[in-house]
Order: structure tokens, then sequence, then C-alpha cells
């Protein structure tokens, strides 16, 4: 401190002894504990303390709790100075207010509002615990009495390193014992929440507490850039005695138009992958504002007096969340494009764990009283409806291209390239493919939210039959929706797939229901001998598909190589009943048709023909199970006869012919 300096000095502790008579008045001495007891958060003024060290462009710092005591240190390069206490209001306004000079005021400092105070409000909690703080400075050592009055020091203090700034704490509190005293602030320097995160310089903090030390440490891995944002890949280690704890999280932050820097964080598991993280909004270090977001915010909010909450209604804050809200959605596709170029999916489906889907848990648009984090809800959403980041079992889709299945098995047994058959969408993908909505069931807030992200969400009927789009009305929530046309499965689609395939597919449908089973004989999905697809009944409910049998022809038969698997074999027998044609088959479905379209038909074709007619008529008309057998295939020309002057094979109706008799023949004669 040199002459001029010490004469500042001197003037500043008259100017501030009168300060203290007036605080001392009966009429002021609330004042005093009401700026103390600020904090319901016992010891809260350790963050403080960082905060100053970080301030003065500090690296590392160091605590040493002992019973009687604190003492902490930093190795800033910025020291105490002191000005002119006669220009502390035109200093505060230039920025040129003296450090001795702030910390020895009341909520007055070089800092705007937006930001912790350097020796503002939040060191006067040293006094929960001290009478009279010791500082030790490069340039200037005093200690602080009465409150806000600053007494030079002959001498240093023994412990203190070279360049170093070093405050002592005394516990001398008359209220509070140094066992208390002790306890509180051992308690708090071993759990500090992230004391590191957001601070600007400081790195590492070591500490002492008896003969057990501690440290938090902060090592930047990996730093990117995407436009104006600055990505950190970050890991923060907590060590006290024998335990460890690291925890790693992807940052992001922007500078707004002030250069105040604002971030997002995204935590990650051991293998390097995203998890939740419920915290409370940071303002440099942890306030009481609870967020309901499951990732970490900061921002150099304007916060309550006990700097505990964040102040409602203020349009700094406001523009703040709304920065931070887009920050966050403009993260997730910083997260993606990292994730990828370190062939790590960052987004998956476990985004919907981390992502706010729920509005109603992040704001209470009834209690003005409270800030908002609805715009988290909003830019998150927009960026999912917007952007091609919906995660799928093939890289990631767009809205327009997203659907969501009711279950597992649909995303197994249909291949985005499938789906896009049944869709008619040649860009299709299922996405969330691990939480189907039929495992949704009782999370409404969830099904909602995928919902008006996706283009549609598809169920067994849709895929095996197919809709019609339009608008419909959704009771529930008292609105029209509109309904995505789907084409679902056909009989081209069915023709294209491999047997192996088919047989996967028809195992499906053997788990459901009879009636379902029943009424889908009547479409168009099983692959006969000729590789197209046909229906097993038709509109009448007569069988049309046959399992084969040697020497028959004229009848859709199931490809032999389906029957080849056992279980498919089982499903086409004993699920669908599909059976052999029996002799009434293969008359009225292969034979009689012959006869109805005209075509020739041979000697040998026309007398296995008639031993089938006979054999039919002998077992089932002779019982009188079929009575119109006989008549009906009278209609036709089945019967063979010979002309005495024409040798060759003539063929009639029944009904045009004549036995042979001897009286027939004379007469015809």
């Amino acid at each position: 401190m040199n002459y001029q300096e010490r004469i500042l000095f001197d003037a500043l502790s008259k100017d501030r002894a009168e300060s203290a008579d007036t605080l001392e008045k009966p009429s002021l001495r609330g004042v005093q504990n009401s700026v103390v007891e600020k904090y319901s958060d016992q010891a809260h003024f350790v963050y403080e303390l960082l905060q100053n060290a970080d301030d003065a462009y500090a690296t590392t710092c160091r605590f040493i709790l002992e019973p009687d005591r604190l003492i902490f240190a930093h190795n800033g390069t910025r020291h105490f100075s002191v000005s002119d206490p006669a220009k502390e209001a035109e200093d505060s306004e230039t920025g040129n207010l003296g450090d001795v000079n702030a910390i020895t005021s009341i909520a007055n400092s070089n800092k705007s509002e937006a930001s912790i105070g350097k020796f503002g409000v939040g060191f006067k909690a040293v006094f929960q615990y001290t009478s009279k703080p010791h500082i030790y400075d490069p340039n200037v050592r005093f200690r602080i009495e009465r409150f806000i009055v600053p007494k030079l020091l002959d001498r240093d203090a023994p412990k203190r390193r070279l360049d170093e700034t070093l405050f002592c704490f005394p516990f001398d509190h008359p209220e509070k014992s140094p066992d208390k005293a002790y306890e509180e602030i051992s308690d708090k320097l071993k759990n500090l929440t992230f004391p590191l995160l957001f601070l600007s310089n400081l790195i590492r903090i070591d500490y002492k507490i008896g003969s057990d030390e501690g440290l938090y440490d902060k090592t930047i891995e990996k730093k990117l850039s995407f436009g104006d944002i600055t990505a950190e890949r970050i890991c923060l280690t907590q060590k006290f005695g024998d335990s460890h704890h690291n925890d790693n999280l992807w940052l992001f932050s922007r500078n707004d138009a002030e250069q105040r820097r604002y971030s997002v964080g995204f935590f990650l598991d051991e293998n390097g992958r995203l998890r939740p993280e419920i915290r409370s909004a940071f303002c440099f270090f942890p306030t009481k504002e609870q967020t309901g977001l499951k990732f970490i915010i900061h921002a150099p909010f304007l916060l309550t007096d006990s700097r505990e909450g964040i102040r409602a209604g203020k349009d700094h804050n406001e523009r703040m969340i709304n920065l931070l809200a887009n920050l966050a959605a403009r993260a997730i596709i910083c997260l993606k494009e990292i994730g990828e170029s370190e062939s790590l999916r960052l987004i998956d489906d476990n985004i919907l764990s981390i992502i706010p889907y729920n509005p109603s848990l992040i704001t209470n648009s009834y209690d003005k009283s409270r800030v908002s984090f609805l715009p988290f809800y909003e830019s998150i959403k927009a960026l999912f409806q917007e952007e091609e980041i919906l995660p799928s079992s093939e890289g990631y889709a767009s809205s327009q291209n997203a659907y969501w299945a009711s279950t597992s098995t649909l995303t197994k047994l249909f291949s985005n390239e499938q789906l896009s058959l049944i869709c008619g969408n040649d860009s299709a993908h299922w996405v969330f493919t691990s939480k189907p909505q039929g495992s949704q069931t009782g999370n409404s807030s969830l099904c909602d939210y995928i919902d008006s992200i996706v283009r549609t969400s598809l169920d067994n009927d849709d895929i095996i039959k197919g809709r019609q789009g339009g608008n419909k009305y959704d009771w529930r929530n008292k609105r029209y929706y509109t309904v995505e046309p789907v084409k679902g499965i056909t009989a081209s689609f069915i023709e294209s797939q491999s047997f192996s395939w088919l047989q996967q597919f028809y195992k499906w449908i053997s788990g459901f229901g009879e009636h379902t089973i029943q009424s889908l004989l009547k479409r168009s999905f099983f692959l006969n001998q000729d590789s197209k697809a046909v229906a097993a009944l038709n509109e009448e409910g007569h069988p049309i598909l046959f399992l084969p049998i040697e020497n028959i022809t004229g009848f859709q038969c199931v490809h032999p190589d389906l029957l080849a698997d056992p279980e498919t074999n089982k499903f086409f027998r004993e699920t669908l009943k599909i059976k052999a044609p029996t002799k009434k088959d293969q008359i009225y479905i292969s034979v009689l048709p012959l006869y109805e379209s005209g075509k020739e038909i041979d000697l040998k074709t026309h007398t296995f023909h008639f031993k089938l007619f006979f054999e039919y008529y002998c077992n089932k008309c002779l019982n009188g199970e079929d009575s119109d057998f006989v008549n009906m295939i009278s209609k036709y020309e089945i019967l063979r006869y010979y002309d005495s002057n024409n040798s060759q094979d003539h063929f009639s109706r029944a009904c045009d012919m004549y036995l042979p008799r001897q009286d027939l023949t004379a007469y015809f004669a």
C-alpha cells in the first residue's frame, strides 16, 4: 500500500466508523441482523468467498477449518484496492469502487444487478460466525470491526503464501459457539453443490478439516464450438478422505447481448450416455428455485434478497429463461452431432426421461409470484416437431416420417422398409421403439406429448387392415384431430416378403384372438403354390385355400415352403384349420368350373371326373347329405356316348341321353 492509498484507507476507516455509530443506534440495530441473516442456509458465505476468488482471477483456493477459526486463501492476481470514500456513489457507477470500500459497505459494489456482488451482502454472512474477519492481501492487511469498520494490521498471516490473498475468520461470535461454527462449516465444506461448474477461472478447491483433506476439481476434457455455442465435456471431482466421486456432463454455453454467460448442462452416466439429474436453478451457485427440469441451468438471474430464489415479474429473468430454453433445444442438436462423431447415440429413447413433457410440472400459471419454466417445454417440443432428431432404430426421423408403435412386437416384426410399404411413405421410420405406446399406460402426459411430435401412432389393426384418414373428435381432450391414412398389409406386400419373414408373421397372427383370426381368413395374407397372396375363405365363408395333396390340381394350396416350418405348419393346420380338399371341394372348386368354361377335356380326364362323381354320390348322396348333387351335374356334359356312324368320343348332358334298351334302339332306328 502506497502513501496515497494509506491516506484513503484512513479516510475510509473514519467514514465507516461514523456509519457504524449510526447502525448501532437502537432504531437501526435490526439492520445488521437483517443483512447477516438473509440466508436460511447456514455457511452460505462459503459460496460467496469462492465467487470473490473467481472475480480475482484465482485458479485455485483452499480452506483450512480449525476448532477456533476458518482460513480461506486463493491465488487471485487481482488484489485489494481502496478508493476515496467521498466519491463512492460515482465510483460505484463507473466500476472504480475500491475492494476495501465494497467489503465494508452494505449492498454497494462494482457488480451489476444481475450477478453476485463482489464483497456485497453475501460476504456479510460471515458475521454469523465471526465479529472480526481478518484479510491479508499482498497489497493491504486489515480486519473489519463493528461490521463495517476496516482497521490496518501490523503483521502478515503466517500461513499466507507468496502472492496469495488470505482470509481468517475467528469463531468469536457471541451467539454461536466455536463448536457449532465448526460443525456447520464442516458440513458445508463437505457438501458443496458443483461449486466450480459455472465459475470462469477457479478450477480447484482444496480443504482441510482437522487432519482430513478433501478437494473439488473441474477438468475440461473436451471443448467444441457450434456457431455461437461452446460445448465442454467436464469432469467434476469431489474427494474427502477415502471417498471419491465424479460427475460428468456436457455443458453448453452462450453469451447474451451484454456478454453475460448462460449455460445448460446434461449429465452423463458411466457409459457416457445422458442421464436425468434434477437440480435447482443456478446463479453461479445453487438457488432454491426448483425448475422441474432434469438437466441443469445457469444464468445471471436477478435473485431475491436472500439469493435463494429467482425474482418473478422481472423482464431480465424472463429474457434469461427464454434464452436458456432456446439453448437447451439447440444443445440437443449439438448432442446428436457429438454422438454421431463419437459413434455413440447420445440422443436415443432415453431423451424422454430428460426433456420436460408435462408442462404442469414446470410451471404454475396461477402463481404469479413464481417464475415459469414453460419456455423449455415449448422450445424442445418445437425442436422435435421441426428437426430430424426423433430417435429411430435406424438413425433419426423427422416428425412427418415418425411412427409410434403400440407394442414392441410391431417394431421388431416390421422393419422401417416394410413400414414404408404399409404406410405409403417411403421415409417412414419407427421412433421411440423401446417405449411403445402400450407400455405407457397411466402416463397420459407422455402419450400426448409423443403423439404431438410424431406423424401418427399405429396398433395391430392399423397395420393389418389399414385405416382411412380424416378428422375425428377426441372426447377426452375436447378437440378434433387428424387421423393419418394407412394402407395396411396388402397382397403385394405379402408377395414381396421372404418365407422366413412370413413364418414370423404367421406366428405373430397365431397369438391373436379367435375372432380376429377368423376375420383375417378373408384377407389376402396367405401365400399359395404360385407365390400369390390369397385369402383362405371367400366372402361367403367357404374354404378356397387348402393343404396340397398329390396328383390334384386346380386348387389354391398353401405354398409348400411355408409348411416346411413345423410351427407354421401347425398354424395352418390347427389355428386356421386349413385342410386338404375333400371330394366335394375337388368337384365344386376344381372340376365343375372346367365344364362351365367350355374347355376341351380329354377322355382320360373325363373318366377320372366320372369316377369322382360316382364315389361322391355313393358316400354322400345315398345318405341324403347332398340331394341336389345329381340334379346339378346332370346339367353338364359329363356322360360319354357313342355314335354308330362316328367312332369319336362324344359327351352330353344326362338329361339328353337314354340307356341303350332294345325297344328304344328299335324306336330310334
